[in-house]
């Protein structure tokens, strides 16, 4: 399977105009990522609704890349399986990890910077309004 990987990523093909065809093992690996990632972003999506607001924002935006994402992939995978000229180039994978990199480090640093710096200040807040009459 890593000789195949090697071979998949292999810069000629990847940035050929027209690459070889795709095989059924690429097919059935990239279908089940693509497949994971929605899942996971529809599960996001569902379990961000019993959570409080600050998560559940980012939560969402989790689901939103999660579906968004593997619906861009799926759609790959069509073009590259009817041998569309451009719009199944290898390529594509490239440019969809990097926004998908890219999209997630946001994210993240939503979930793990912003959202405690909101709960400080929120916590703030509540305690100098306690004393107020």
């Amino acid at each position: 399977m890593l000789n195949y990987l090697r071979y998949f990523f292999n810069p000629t093909h990847l940035f050929s105009i027209q690459p070889p065809v795709i095989h059924q093992q690429a097919i059935t690996i990239l279908a089940g990522v693509f497949g994971l990632l929605l899942l996971g972003g529809l599960f996001s999506r569902v379990s961000s609704r019993g959570v409080d607001s600050l998560k559940a924002k980012g939560l969402k935006r989790l689901g939103s890349l999660g579906v968004t994402m593997g619906l861009l992939g799926y759609l790959y995978l069509f073009f590259a399986w009817q041998r569309a000229v451009l719009l199944g180039a290898r390529f594509w994978l490239l440019i969809w990890l990097v926004v998908v990199l890219i999209w997630l480090f946001f994210i993240l640093k939503y979930l793990l910077v912003m959202v405690p710096a909101k709960r400080r200040e929120i916590d703030q807040r509540r305690r100098f309004e306690r004393y107020l009459p």
